[in-house]
């Protein structure tokens, strides 16, 4: 999984990207080079600026615990009125992790690299067509995980500052089954998944410098740890065709479970039968529930730049 070394490519923002990289893309975790972390737009002072004009209904404020089986340690809270430069400062010395949904690809001042990024991809990788995509920026303290789980688009992850560990688990059973995925295209379960500690004799790490970006197969379940510093990445979630309809299938043969008590005999994306459950997926959403709360989305702590983790719960004494 060696991404360096080899054919760095001409200008924008990737800046290495090897044939073994090209050759693994999508179907093995692949690694590469680019300098978004030489770019301006990433500074403390750019970085404050964002979190103070980007929309808090598009910005997530967590905490969670130390034991990488407790997903249910992950909480959700609430910034306040703190600017950005002082939600920086917790960040740095607690134990946070934001997400600015949709930053890097809706903002003015990023949508230029966001548009630079996948017109990289999509020159080094003839052929990679996409349907959508959103982007946005994750910024963590330097203690910060995040558990294991189960992306429903395509993800590639951009590292840009401090130093965190990726781990890369099978995207098959037992480490995620249809039922999971199930679940959570049908927003019934947030995308966490159960782990056990003898997962991690089949992981792929990969230890992600400023500079690095790595990318894995659909689905492919993994998990985050901080290793040094205030950490800033990048997350792209694509939806191509094919994602398309594995998730179609995958939705549609929720819906039959759920609405009729019927157990589809398969989750194959071959042949016609797909196409007509990503066609009967369509309807089936449409006539989902609308403004349904996703699971955990409660608030349970308030921001504090002030308190040692950088928040206060609301159930203190």
């Amino acid at each position: 999984m060696n991404g360096t070394g080899e054919n760095p490519t001409r200008g924008g923002v990737v800046s290495e990207w090897n044939a073994e990289a090209r050759a693994a893309f999508r179907k093995a975790p692949a690694i590469g080079r680019h300098n978004l972390h030489e770019r301006p737009e990433f500074s403390d002072a750019a970085l404050a600026a964002l979190i103070d004009r980007h929309p808090r209904e598009l910005t997530d404020f967590c905490t969670m615990g130390d034991d990488p089986s407790d997903n249910d340690s992950w909480r959700g809270g609430d910034p306040g009125n703190y600017s950005g430069a002082e939600l920086l400062d917790a960040v740095r010395k607690g134990r946070l992790w934001i997400n600015l949904r949709r930053a890097m690809s809706g903002d003015a001042a990023y949508s230029p690299l966001f548009e630079a990024m996948f017109a990289d991809l999509k020159r080094l990788n003839p052929g990679y067509r996409t349907l959508n995509a959103e982007s946005g920026i994750l910024i963590s303290s330097p203690t910060a995980q995040v558990f294991i789980h189960s992306d429903p688009s395509e993800t590639i992850l951009w590292h840009v500052r401090g130093r965190k560990r990726i781990r890369l688990y099978p995207a098959r059973p037992p480490f995620v089954e249809d039922a999971h995925l199930e679940a959570i295209l049908h927003k019934e379960i947030a995308e966490d998944l159960p782990y056990h500690a003898w997962y991690e004799d089949h992981c792929a790490v990969v230890d992600l410098e400023p500079g690095m970006f790595v990318s894995w197969p659909l689905h492919g379940p993994h998990r985050v740890q901080n290793l040094e510093g205030m950490n800033v990445s990048v997350t792209c979630e694509i939806v191509t065709p094919e994602s398309m309809l594995r998730n179609g299938v995958l939705y549609q043969n929720g819906f039959m479970r759920r609405r009729f008590g019927i157990a589809p005999r398969t989750s194959s994306t071959q042949g016609v039968q797909a196409y007509v459950k990503l066609a009967l997926s369509r309807i089936a959403k449409a006539m989902a529930p609308k403004n349904r709360p996703m699971p955990r989305s409660e608030r349970t702590f308030d921001v504090d730049p002030d308190a040692p983790t950088g928040f206060r719960d609301r159930n203190a004494a």
